[in-house]
């Protein structure tokens, strides 16, 4: 079973274990894939991810888990790091020691 999407892609690797992976990666790269998926049980799929993304472990179907790849964003403005410049300190007077 493969469904295509604008990004990614759901390949079936047996009746029961699926994986996800990035059409913008290379087909021999071995960064592309993005998620594997085991079907535990009935309505109960466990997802491994391949890459760091905040996303649940749990899905009904491996179609779930491309659709809510899919829907949410992916890339998040990076938060702001404040840069202070460094505390001044006073020179020590070296000639009374």
């Amino acid at each position: 079973m493969t469904e295509n999407s604008s990004r990614f892609e759901l390949i079936s690797v047996t009746p029961s274990e699926w994986v996800i992976v990035d059409s913008h990666d290379g087909p021999q790269d071995a960064y592309g894939t993005v998620a594997r998926i085991w079907e535990v049980d009935t309505n109960e799929c466990e997802v491994t991810w391949m890459r760091d993304l905040a996303r649940p472990t749990w899905y009904a179907t491996a179609e779930d888990v491309l659709a809510d790849l899919n829907t949410t964003p992916h890339r998040t403005k990076p938060v702001p790091i404040p840069h202070f410049a460094p505390h001044r300190v006073e020179a020590m007077d070296l000639a009374g020691v």
